[in-house]
């Protein structure tokens, strides 16, 4: 009877996949965890769902169980439920403790089932399968000829893609369906930058031979992805790179090539032969799903989720605090706090310092004694501001406060993100690491503790659109009077852009004081001989050119009520961003009559406290957050700003920090009085530092100061002609302002 219940005992699977909701139709792995939900829902007593990256699975009322499919990002197990992980490809960051929160780790690479097992991770092996009843010989339609060669996949810089190259190269005619290729490949071998589902299955099964090609770390440890499995059961032969570990003996039709020889060698005789006939093809892919289908695999997976449920194996919440409170005799843990607003030199060593503290408390609060909480040290000095500040305070606060389930329930958000980052600094075991270029460091940290991907991926939801809407200015003859003076503050860091801003700031037709800072002696001589009449400080290289202008000339701002910034930006990092510095000088200084619309808004509209650039194409994927919004939480604490954070889709700012500004839109900013310490060394980041943190504070302390921030071209630019707005008077520009036309 026991048997007969647990074949038929309503068991769900949620299996969640690193794509996200709004881009799921672009990521393959989507298709594949929902083929395995359809061959799941085909065994008795089951049924299934696909959830995505960021969320958690609704509960059914019925047997719960995780299965995550991943993948280049590793989430956390879902607590509370048994969790299973499927590794298909190898994620970019997998401490070993967090590994073995999962109840059970499948991996389709035997070589990384070994590198588990010698790390005391039970492992087990179940190679990459196919949905037989998608990829099928009888999918070809009647009419499509053959096509020789066959590759269906994106083309990056770290997805070198060896095998496809050499084939083009070797002069075989390969099509080719994926983004990345232009400039990569001759053109005519470009058919399209993606495939849907169904037209892959079509071309897999017209095609003579589709190649693989994997990502260096997926051959290095060991993985044969699906696209050989796909190809083979539609009735294609396969050629490969070499897959360490990976076998088939069943499938002769699945060659793995060393090099280059063996590659054209390879494709040159299965070329010359006949081409196989539809049977031979029914038959390939009768042997193909014997072996490696996604029927099989649902009933592994069933039956090891089964097993879990039987044993009551689920996954633990990051923080269990004692659940009698403090015992009777108890001996309670002394923790010493630190100040919160103190920190490291470095960010990433104030990171560890805050997670450190923010475990301890947790492990106290676990123990039957409780916490006793020792004051902070206040000599304690100063340092670099970083993104776990604002969890340390609020941590600090619950430990000495009663632990209300509310209270629970933060403190394990709390723990969690410092747990990550701290097996991310510990873990000598696991066979993933990441590696990550000095320059990244910083924020691929901030990934970490907030369980974002380490690399790049806009945002839930994120819309470019918003970030269009613009007036471009409309040319004014006549000058207007400033009294203050504008003050100008310019970052130099390259000096031999001195020269460009002279010019570009000679369109100015009203009296103004300009400020230049450096770094360097030699630098501001130079500076100096380009402009003359500027005040030059020679200022640590700290904060890029935040710390100077906001804070290094703190003093000079109280001198003026209009200032603009700006700064020599050179965006080494990225050659698409060469003429990002060219936009925003043609934006703010464009000419002497856009200069004078500007200043004439300012003087026309009380509530008008920035005139920001329209964001540059380049950048626009950027414009949101990023890295930053923990650190703007810390500053937004300092700052006194009650309100919360605007959403990604609800951030305005100077996107590279140079604007028109009204200085009492900046005041909460420049009344912090920050000094170089509080930013980070110098080490080239490019995202998750104060100073990335503070360009997007800007937008948002205008809007806390009741002043409105306008995006604006120069009247000669013809950037998002759809999206600009044109208003007759200063006056009806006024009115839009004020009822919130370019409020994102």
């Amino acid at each position: 009877m026991l048997i007969l219940a647990e074949l038929n005992d309503d068991l769900f699977i949620h299996i969640s996949v690193n794509a996200t909701r709004t881009n799921r139709e672009s990521w393959g792995d989507t298709q594949y965890a929902e083929g395995l939900a359809r061959a799941i829902r085909q065994v008795s007593g089951c049924d299934s769902a696909v959830f995505f990256r960021g969320e958690s699975p609704e509960p059914t009322g019925k047997r719960d169980v995780v299965l995550r499919i991943i993948g280049p990002h590793l989430e956390e197990p879902v607590p509370g439920l048994p969790n299973m992980l499927w590794i298909i490809s190898p994620p970019n960051l997998a401490p070993s403790a967090m590994l073995a929160r999962y109840q059970a780790v499948f991996s389709a690479s035997r070589y990384l089932v070994d590198l588990l097992r010698a790390v005391n991770i039970k492992a087990e092996y179940m190679s990459q399968a196919t949905e037989r009843g998608h990829f099928h010989p009888s999918r070809r339609p009647a009419d499509a000829p053959d096509i020789p060669v066959a590759f269906v996949g994106g083309f990056a810089a770290r997805v070198d893609r060896r095998t496809v190259l050499y084939a083009v190269e070797a002069g075989f005619d390969v099509h080719i369906w994926g983004p990345g290729w232009a400039g990569a490949v001759p053109e005519r071998h470009i058919k399209g930058e993606r495939l849907e589902y169904d037209r892959l299955a079509e071309v897999y099964a017209s095609s003579r031979v589709v190649l693989n090609s994997h990502m260096s770390v997926m051959r290095r440890l060991g993985f044969m992805s699906n696209r050989s499995f796909d190809s083979i059961a539609s009735g294609a032969y396969v050629v490969s790179d070499r897959i360490p570990g990976f076998s088939a003996p069943e499938l002769p039709e699945l060659v793995q090539i060393d090099d280059r020889n063996g590659l054209v060698e390879t494709l040159s005789r299965l070329i010359d032969q006949p081409p196989l006939d539809h049977a031979a093809r029914l038959a390939l892919h009768g042997r193909l799903v014997a072996g490696f289908d996604f029927g099989s695999r649902a009933e592994r997976l069933v039956r090891a989720a089964r097993d879990l449920l039987a044993e009551g194996r689920r996954a633990a919440p990051a923080f269990r605090p004692n659940p009698t409170g403090k015992a009777k005799g108890g001996t309670a843990i002394s923790v010493r706090l630190s100040v919160p607003a103190a920190s490291a030199e470095t960010q990433e060593r104030g990171l560890i310092a805050a997670a450190e503290e923010i475990l301890s408390l947790a492990a106290a609060l676990e123990q039957p004694g409780g916490v006793d909480l020792l004051p902070a040290d206040p000599a304690a000095a100063e340092g670099v501001i970083h993104p776990l500040m604002a969890d340390l305070r609020e941590m600090q606060a619950l430990a000495a406060a009663p632990l209300t389930p509310e209270a629970v329930g933060r403190i394990d958000a709390l723990v969690a993100r410092a747990r990550r980052l701290h097996e991310e600094r510990t873990d000598r075991t696991s066979p993933f690491t990441p590696r990550i270029a000095r320059r990244n460091r910083d924020s691929m940290l901030i990934r970490v503790i907030g369980n974002q991907p380490l690399w790049a991926h806009n945002p839930e939801g994120y819309s470019r659109e918003t970030r269009k809407p613009h007036v471009m200015l409309r040319p004014r003859r006549d000058a207007v009077p400033s009294e203050p003076p504008v003050g100008v503050f310019l970052h130099l860091f390259h000096d031999d852009l001195a020269g460009t801003f002279a010019e570009r700031l000679a369109v100015m037709d009203t009296a103004a004081r300009i400020y230049v800072s450096t770094d360097t002696e030699a630098k501001a001589d130079r500076i100096r001989a380009s402009l003359p009449d500027a005040e030059v400080r020679v200022l640590p290289n700290r904060g890029r050119d935040i710390w100077p202008k906001l804070y290094g000339f703190g003093d000079a701002h109280d001198r003026h009520e209009v200032v603009l910034h700006l700064h020599g930006k050179k965006s080494t990092h990225a050659a698409r961003l060469n003429d990002w510095l060219a936009h925003i000088l043609d934006c703010l200084l464009g000419s002497r009559e856009d200069v004078n619309r500007i200043l004439s808004m300012f003087r026309t509209i009380p509530g008008l406290g920035l005139v920001t650039p329209v964001a540059f194409r380049s950048v626009m994927a950027a414009a949101h957050w990023g890295a930053n919004r923990d650190i703007a939480r810390e500053l937004a604490f300092r700052m006194g700003l009650r309100g919360a954070l605007p959403a990604n889709d609800r951030l305005q700012f100077p996107v590279g920090s140079m604007f028109w500004g009204r200085v009492s839109a900046m005041r909460p900013l420049l009344d912090l009085k920050l000094r170089p310490e509080h930013f980070p060394p110098e080490a080239g980041q490019v995202d998750g530092t104060l100073a990335h943190a503070i360009e997007r504070m800007l937008g948002v302390v205008c809007t806390e100061t009741g002043h409105s921030i306008l995006p604006v071209t120069g009247s000669r630019h013809g950037l998002h002609a759809r999206y600009r707005k044109q208003y007759g008077s200063n006056r009806a520009l006024r009115e839009a302002l004020e009822t919130g036309e370019f409020d994102a």
